[in-house]
């Protein structure tokens, strides 16, 4: 930026210093002029008196001689000199008394004379001092000197006035006068110190002071200032300093407030500032986004516009309180959009303060807490009622049994009927959850149509396909058990009604369980519990019936709950200890072993497979059973003879394990068996799911050697197009068949399933095996058949085994 000529600073420098030398000058030489002039005036004042003391005693001596004859001759004498004008001799009248001749013809001096002031004559003649003044207008001094005449001693002393008029210009000297030479150096002199005073003021502060301004105009720009260079030692290079710091400063000031704003701008909370009439100055884009207000819209606008009449006055009130008390105050608002959609914030209001303390603003921060509060009451629904059907939730049905069990008086009874879906995990199976859930929500709505034509009955669901019908305690036993029977009946009825969903027709079936208390169940979750258990003996009865809690459910659940914990410590430790039951051809040779697992409690004694296994298959214990029995069944194998097999049941849950086959390889690399020995029986159950998984499991071990059998043959679902294609190696007839032999229809059975094992290629066992009659009839179907049996061998311990082995005269050559 150029700024006009009388307002640079090297003009406005230079201009000053050419004013005050210009004034030194003309001071310097209005001084010595003067000087020179006073010196003249003094020099003319002393060369005059000089010249008339001379002159009054040479006219005192002529006088008194009387040789007035030479009077004329002195006047002339004095007239010669250059700046006398006149001299004469004028008694005390001021008569003439002597001249010089040519000025008594002269005009002017009689004029002069004329002029004088006979006062001042007299006063000379009669003081006899010589007065000497100067005539400004004349420019000349007049000198009157008193001259004595001649006396005698009888006369009076009588005086004459001797009159010199002395040319001398006081007002101004010749130029020719004065000192040039003096005055000319002083100016040099002056001159030259004044150039030297602006270079240096030049150098030391226009140029600074002009580095400094493009230093600002930088600063202005956002430009760098660290290339700055201030050619200056003095104040100027600690402003430069203080530029930059100050540059340095505003940058990160900026930066500071760059990043303040960002996050204001960008912050999602609604942000405003009033000032302390309450009058908007500030809004960010979350609040345009939050209300739909433009800041346009809203500047200078009380917020109360954004009110929508629910928010409480005591709300207000207490905002208020604390905002005039300087305080923070944070409380919940309900407001309104532009649009007129009704909101919720929660806003932090705090006074904004100025350096000296004083409020000068109030800063909101705001919340929509609009979707928060919703999920909250959602989460309070689904806190409370099931999300699905809306009907009172698990905890609530605990609350509301609480309630009633509260109520109950002598001789009055309560009840809860408790309904649970047939087969719905196969419906979810083959048609998808969303079909069941509609099937629920049906289910749901006939339920309650019957409900609620009964009073004080409460209807909920205890999660799932679960339902619970409440009835409060206002009756007698036997009446409330006829009429909760024909409740579960007209419930059960109506739900069997065919239902239509997504255009298929569909028929489901409930069952249900009934609990009156408090005979049965003095808690809330007691009479849920029981309720469940005869809803799942209503299930293991077929489904589709009411079954009434009868306490010996209860402890068969106890005795199973009891086993599982027991089974579950047991795992691992010697109460858990194989059997091995060993396998004979016909001929009384030995074939293999099967394993057997015994369990020895130290409390509940000898416990039978036939109670633990079903109550480990309904749990994952059969797994980590599994895994233990084929570990420490493949350590006895190590320890028999190696023509022998060991067949190990394999649960179907245990098979359908992921990591079966490497588990099953890491236990036979730990032992040294050959796979060859190990036979794993499987059910026919295991072979209704997941056919393809089950046969890539046979097929990987089958390839290591690991021979398979399907056990107890017959009884369940396998078909020969199973069998075809699986890779077994054996089918072991069950011992139910073997044990029915003698009955002719038995004997068919069993002569069928050794005639397609022969045909197959299999190899087929036999066991339970108790009479000659029953071996003699296997023998006969085939001299290679696999026997076992109490005929032989009851379960004994695989120590004992081997003593047998290691004293019998009949083992086997390999």
């Amino acid at each position: 930026m150029k700024l006009p000529l009388h307002r640079r600073l090297s003009i406005q420098i230079t201009v000053p210093i050419v004013i005050i030398a210009l004034f030194i000058l003309a001071s310097l030489s209005y001084y010595l002029i003067k000087a020179q002039q006073e010196e003249s005036y003094r020099r003319a004042e002393l060369e005059l008196r000089s010249m008339v003391i001379v002159a009054q005693g040479s006219l005192s001596r002529i006088l008194a001689v009387d040789r007035n004859d030479l009077l004329a001759e002195l006047i002339s004498e004095m007239r010669v000199h250059p700046q006398v004008q006149h001299v004469f001799l004028l008694d005390s009248n001021g008569e003439f008394i002597a001249d010089y001749t040519v000025n008594r013809a002269s005009r002017s001096v009689a004029e002069f004379v004329h002029e004088l002031d006979p006062a001042l004559l007299q006063q000379v003649a009669t003081t006899e001092e010589t007065d000497i003044s100067y005539h400004q207008e004349h420019k000349h001094f007049v000198a009157l000197v008193p001259v004595i005449a001649e006396s005698t001693i009888s006369q009076q002393v009588r005086r004459n006035i001797f009159v010199v008029v002395y040319d001398h210009d006081y007002s101004w000297l010749q130029l020719s006068s004065l000192a040039i030479f003096e005055l000319g150096l002083f100016l040099a002199v002056l001159l030259t110190l004044g150039l030297l005073l602006w270079l240096g003021l030049q150098f030391a502060i226009v140029r600074p002071v002009k580095t400094l301004m493009t230093g600002v105009e930088r600063l202005a720009r956002r430009e760098s200032l660290d290339d700055l260079h201030v050619p200056a030692y003095n104040e100027l290079r600690l402003l430069k300093m203080a530029l930059i710091n100050a540059a340095k400063s505003r940058d990160k000031y900026e930066e500071r407030l760059r990043r303040l704003t960002t996050a204001v701008e960008q912050s999602n909370d609604s942000i405003v500032i009033t000032d302390l009439d309450n009058r908007i100055q500030y809004v960010n884009k979350a609040f345009t986004t939050i209300t739909g207000y433009t800041p346009a819209e809203v500047m200078g606008h009380d917020p109360k516009l954004l009110a929508s009449g629910k928010t409480p006055r005591d709300t207000y009130r207490a905002m208020w309180n604390a905002l005039r008390n300087g305080k923070t105050w944070q409380g919940e608002l309900f407001n309104r959009r532009k649009d007129g959609v009704e909101y919720r914030e929660w806003a932090t209001i705090s006074p904004l303060r100025n350096e000296q303390g004083d409020i000068i603003n109030y800063l909101a921060s705001k919340q929509n807490i609009t979707e928060r509060r919703a999920a909250e009451a959602q989460l309070n629904f689904l806190a409370n009622y099931d999300a699905l059907t809306g009907l009172p939730n698990r905890p609530q049905c605990i609350a509301k049994l609480t309630e009633f069990l509260a109520q109950c008086k002598p001789h009055h009874f309560g009840g809860a009927l408790l309904f649970d879906v047939d087969d719905l995990q196969r419906i979810n199976d083959v048609r998808g959850f969303e079909f069941g859930d509609e099937i629920l929500l049906k289910l749901k709505q006939r339920i309650s149509q019957v409900v609620t034509q009964e009073p004080n009955i409460q209807l909920g669901s205890l999660g799932g396909d679960l339902f619970i019908v409440m009835i409060p305690p206002f009756y007698h036993h036997d009446a409330l058990q006829q009429y909760l029977k024909n409740l579960a009946e007209t419930i059960l009825k109506e739900v069997r009604e065919p239902i239509h969903i997504c255009g298929e027709r569909i028929i489901v079936t409930m069952s249900a369980g009934l609990v009156i208390y408090p005979e049965f169940g003095n808690t809330a979750e007691a009479i849920i519990r029981y309720g469940e258990t005869a809803v799942h003996h209503a299930k293991d009865a077929g489904g589709n019936q009411l079954m009434v809690f009868n306490p010996a459910y209860r402890e068969a659940l106890e005795h199973h709950f009891e086993i599982e914990s027991a089974l579950r410590d047991a795992i691992g430790t010697k109460q858990l200890h194989l059997a091995v039951q060993p396998q004979h051809t016909p001929d009384g040779t030995m074939h293999g072993v099967e394993i057997l697992c015994r369990w020895q409690h130290p409390e509940l004694g000898r416990i039978s497979p036939g109670i633990f296994i079903p109550i480990a298959e309904k749990s994952d214990l059969i797994v980590e059973l599994g895994q233990w029995i084929v570990a420490e069944a493949l350590q006895v194998a190590a320890q028999l003879p190696d023509h022998l097999t060991v067949a190990i049941n394999i649960s179907p849950r245990h098979f359908r394990e992921p990591n079966l086959v490497e588990q099953v390889l890491e236990q036979i690399h730990l032992s040294g068996v050959k796979p060859s020995r190990l036979v794993l029986e499987v059910t026919e159950n295991l072979l209704v799911d997941d056919l393809q998984g089950i046969t890539n499991k046979i097929n990987q071990l089958k390839t290591l050697g690991v021979q398979f059998s399907i056990d107890d043959f017959g009884t369940g679902y396998s078909s020969l197009s199973y069998i075809s294609q699986l890779p077994i190696d054996e089918l072991k007839i069950d011992q139910g068949f073997v044990q029915g032999i003698g009955c002719e229809q038995q004997n068919k059975i069993v002569e069928t399933i050794v005639s397609m094992g022969q045909h197959l290629g299999l190899r087929v066992v036999a066991e339970g095996i108790e009479t000659k009659e029953q071996l003699d009839f296997l023998a006969s179907l085939s001299d290679t058949i696999v026997c076992q049996g109490y005929y032989f061998h009851a379960p004994m311990s695989p120590s004992a085994l081997l003593d047998e082995i290691a004293h019998s005269a009949h083992v086997p050559a390999e």
